[in-house]
């Protein structure tokens, strides 16, 4: 079923759903209609039980996500008032990401600059193909990165020392660089990065989604200051877990030596 605007795509095909960025006449920049659109897709994937993994892809050859949309912004960014607009737009459809409690996997092949590394870094895993060029471009623009909307989640992916060089020198990284960098999980040939994926996903999907979201959260939490945690929901999701049908499920099937068949519950 698709549930989705032009410029916006929710394809579903269980346990995994894709939302795609389709705007390929603009290698996929992101407008504030499509930051708008975003959180309602992702509550869809969010309600649906019978999702475990959201995919998210750009259209066409040529990007993952080009950036915002910078054609927009004599109208929407064009002072601090209407700004503000646009960055709670853009916010949102980021936090969306993050706060999901399913895992959230990039599928990054070409362009992925500006709002798009926003975008990628907001996801749990990243895999991209040999293709992949990786670039903040604010400095170029005298645009200051805004710190909950990616650098704060650059810093516990890419370290302490790499979020500097990226963001002061604004150079384009390719696939092998990002790699090197922690930005991404894997690079795949282009040819076969879809398919890689979609199995990548799976096997995901394949695990206890309890037990994949709580990790989830935990890695979260973790690159948090300590004082900041969210301790009483992490022993909430510990909890949930032991407690579950799909925890005495896991150990049956080990000690049978067979494949657990996980209900989420």
């Amino acid at each position: 079923a698709n549930m989705s605007t032009p410029n916006l795509l929710l394809h579903k095909e269980p346990p995994v759903a894709w939302i795609t960025f389709n705007k390929p006449e603009r290698r996929n920049a992101v407008s504030l209609e499509m930051w708008q659109a975003l959180p309602d897709l992702v509550a869809q994937v969010a309600e649906d039980k019978d999702i475990r993994v959201l995919l998210l892809r750009g259209t066409g050859e040529e990007a993952f996500i080009s950036g915002a949309d910078i054609s927009q912004f004599g109208a929407v960014r064009s002072n601090a008032e209407v700004s503000q607009t646009y960055d709670r737009a853009s916010g949102a459809a980021l936090a969306s990401l993050a706060t999901l409690e399913k895992p959230v996997v990039a599928m990054i092949h070409g362009i992925c600059f500006g709002g798009g590394c926003s975008v990628a870094v907001m996801c749990d895993l990243r895999l991209c193909s040999d293709d992949a060029r990786f670039c903040i471009p604010a400095a170029r623009m005298s645009v200051a990165y805004p710190v909950e909307r990616g650098v704060a989640r650059l810093v516990p992916v890419v370290g302490a020392a790499n979020p500097t060089e990226i963001l002061v020198t604004a150079r384009v990284y390719n696939a092998e660089e990002a790699y090197h960098m922690g930005l991404v999980n894997r690079v795949i040939p282009k040819a076969e990065l879809e398919s890689y994926t979609r199995e990548y996903a799976l096997k995901i999907a394949d695990n206890a989604p309890l037990s994949v979201s709580a990790h989830k959260f935990f890695v979260r939490e973790a690159s948090k200051a300590a004082n900041l945690r969210d301790m009483e929901k992490v022993r909430e999701w510990s909890t949930r877990c032991f407690n579950s049908d799909d925890y005495k499920e896991g150990v049956a099937a080990f000690m049978e030596k067979r494949r657990p068949k996980f209900q989420g519950k």
